[in-house]
């Protein structure tokens, strides 16, 4: 998509979707039924944003500036007339006005991955790289599996998303992630909190095996 402004549909949700992210949505309000249709009739693409204030069902909600584009993937209708869709994030965006919100928001919007600064250092790269396959393999042997050479994007920006997506953070937190305009903040910050999960579940691991050894 290009840095030209479009104009957009969007989703409110209490959730933030990601670059690169997949998203599985359930759609039963009529509006957003039509809202679908609108876009497969066209490309398919509609905002997801996070719910600034107000409620996802019914009525009408004030969100976040920042979203991200997503694209449909598939498409499932139930016996329920409900519609079953998978969409996967594509780049961020920015709302610059909200054009019409009946009877859904569409905005006019414009890509802004552009305006991100793309500049990460080595010594920061390879530190994120490392944080990625050593906390994924440590969830994974956590559950009884394994994994060799966990998989890392090699592309800085595309790094950082993915990062922010397995965080275990709140939704605050993660819309604060997504609007940053720095990818070397977005790593930073992402390993920072990497370090405080990884330490709150070694320490549960090892009162788990405590209790257990206590109990034989």
């Amino acid at each position: 998509m290009t840095s030209e402004p479009r104009r957009l549909p969007l989703f409110p949700l209490h959730t933030v979707l990601f670059p690169g992210a997949t998203i599985p949505l359930q759609v039963f309000e009529e509006r957003y039924k039509e809202m679908m249709k609108v876009c497969l009739e066209s490309d398919g693409r509609f905002g997801v944003v996070l719910i600034k204030d107000g409620q996802e069902v019914g009525g009408s909600a004030i969100p976040h500036d920042i979203g991200t584009i997503a694209k449909v993937l598939t498409v499932s209708e139930s016996s329920m007339d409900r519609l079953y869709i998978t969409a996967i994030g594509e780049e961020r965006f920015q709302i610059l006005e909200i054009v019409e919100d009946k009877p859904f928001i569409t905005a006019l919007v414009v890509a802004d991955e552009k305006s991100q600064k793309h500049e990460v250092s080595i010594r920061e790269l390879d530190l994120a790289k490392e944080t990625v396959s050593k906390h994924v393999s440590y969830l994974l042997s956590m559950r009884g599996g394994w994994m060799n050479n966990t998989y890392a994007p090699s592309d800085p920006l595309t790094l950082s998303y993915f990062l922010a997506q397995i965080l275990q953070v709140d939704m605050n937190e993660r819309q604060r992630l997504l609007a940053m305009d720095s990818c070397e903040g977005r790593l930073t910050t992402c390993r920072a909190h990497i370090d405080k999960e990884s330490s709150k579940i070694a320490l549960r691991a090892s009162i788990e095996l405590s209790l257990k050894f206590s109990r034989q």
